[in-house]
């Protein structure tokens, strides 16, 4: 894990936040709890909540009473997607040939206003919205 042991946080996209959610990986369950204890806020954009939520649901729907406590936990934090950041996700992609993905850009966009990192399981699809945006992968994920 990289971080410091200071107030600071991660932008958790949808792949990420299924694995931390879901609770299938050992290596993101301990991911999640040594970012508690160290204080780091989890950043949770509202589109990439849903997608979760649908991902979790469709692979094992026993699996979120421990989605439900994560997203309990105080060191996580829910983004809407109201008017004005759903304005800034569709501007991210403007002039760029990229079929639409909310999701994506809503956790780009946050990372960018925070100067945090976002965090994924699939880093790829974040890439592909803003290439230079620091993306670091969960750990025991490919």
């Amino acid at each position: 894990m990289s971080i410091d042991d200071t107030l600071g946080g991660f932008v958790l996209d949808a792949s990420a936040l299924a694995a931390l959610g879901g609770g299938e990986n050992i290596y993101a369950t301990t991911w999640a709890d040594r970012a508690a204890v160290r204080g780091i806020v989890l950043l949770v954009p509202a589109a990439a909540l849903s997608e979760a939520w649908q991902q979790i649901r469709r692979r094992d729907p026993d699996h979120v009473e421990q989605m439900r406590d994560l997203l309990a936990s105080p060191m996580v934090l829910i983004e809407a997607l109201d008017e004005t950041e759903a304005a800034h996700a569709g501007e991210l992609v403007c002039g760029r040939d990229l079929d639409p993905d909310v999701a994506a850009a809503q956790v780009a966009t946050c990372a960018r206003a925070r100067d945090w990192p976002a965090l994924a399981a699939q880093p790829a699809r974040l890439r592909v919205i803003d290439p230079e945006l620091t993306v670091e992968t969960l750990p025991g994920m490919s």
